[in-house]
């Protein structure tokens, strides 16, 4: 395979990229890419992959990994990756789920967790997962059960969003310590109730999600090895990324040499019942140095849809930036 010099390489079939794209596939540490519906964010990924792949940016025997959060979605990307790059290369383009990937890492180094937050091998991930009506029994326990001076605080707690926002935004100690809250006692019984479950430990994806962050802390020479494989991380529909997540992708690739590319759109923050954190954007521009680009072109609606699309925008962010039509009328 000849490599291409990074200035004389140009988008895999398709005609062109617009300006800010260019910019972002040609950023050479880590980026947040904001774009609306319609702008190409699957295609920007597998055109800046095609990018890093064919200039030996990232050169043999590094890869590419790309993280998105549905499973059709990393499918989408690895084909469209495939179809772009002769297959010497795209063999080095890793796409999974969010879920997958730490669920590999833990599957795979479990004996390295430690002791005090490890499962059985092999463990259960109940589907469907716990119901509110049986979160809702665990905190009424939790409560009967809890010293008189966390009860009024334990009983704030709501079976709706305990497990992605509170346990999903509890970061593991190393070592088991004594609670310091109403709320640490609560998340550390029920860590309990699902590792000490029979015949086999009872785990969620938000609990492997912090097991694979644990893991990560406890284990240096894997976190390192990790950044070694993957130099370069894709994380598509950002804004969907949860606490639990975002804190795995801290300690796996933040002060290393890793340039995260961060896509998504910050005007549909749908998931934050589900644990996303409302500043994900705003937290991988301080936490990896990103440089914040927005995607101004629409490929998909007509001149008006994108009119319309933009009075919507602006009543969420009266600073929002006009997107350019390039779908016909």
């Amino acid at each position: 395979m000849i490599l291409v010099r990074p200035e004389d390489w140009r988008p895999r079939d398709i005609d062109d990229l617009e300006p800010d794209a260019w910019r972002a596939l040609r950023q050479s540490g880590s980026v947040c890419v904001v774009a609306g519906p319609g702008a190409g964010k699957t295609e920007f990924l597998a055109q800046r992959a095609a990018y890093l792949l064919e200039t030996g940016l990232c050169p043999p025997p590094l890869r590419v990994l790309a993280i998105s959060f549905r499973t059709d979605a990393a499918a989408n990307l690895a084909a469209r990756v495939r179809k772009r790059c002769p297959s010497e290369l795209s063999h080095r383009f890793t796409s999974l789920t969010f879920d997958a990937f730490t669920k590999s890492l833990v599957d795979r180094f479990l004996t390295a967790i430690p002791i005090d937050w490890r499962s059985s091998r092999p463990y259960n991930i109940p589907f469907p997962p716990p119901t509110f009506r049986q979160v809702t029994g665990f905190l009424q326990d939790a409560l009967l059960n809890a010293p008189n001076p966390w009860k009024t605080e334990i009983a704030g707690l709501s079976a709706g969003d305990f497990e992605p926002h509170h346990v999903g935004a509890y970061r593991l100690p190393i070592a088991r310590a004594a609670a310091q809250t109403g709320t640490e006692l609560t998340i550390q019984r029920w860590w309990a109730s699902r590792l000490g479950a029979q015949p086999r430990s009872s785990m969620t994806f938000v609990s492997l999600n912090r097991l694979a962050e644990l893991l990560l802390r406890a284990s240096p020479h894997i976190r390192w090895a990790l950044q070694l494989t993957y130099p370069f991380v894709f994380v598509d529909e950002f804004q969907d990324t949860t606490y639990a997540q975002y804190d795995f992708l801290l300690s796996a690739f933040q002060d290393a040499n890793v340039a995260i590319t961060a896509v998504g759109d910050d005007k549909q923050r749908i998931m934050t019942w589900a644990g996303a954190r409302p500043d994900a954007f705003e937290r991988c521009q301080a936490d990896f140095a990103a440089a914040r680009i927005p995607l101004l072109f629409n490929f998909r609606s007509s001149p008006d849809l994108v009119r319309i699309q933009h009075v919507v925008a602006r009543a969420l962010d009266p600073n929002a930036t006009a997107t350019i039509a390039q779908a016909a009328r």
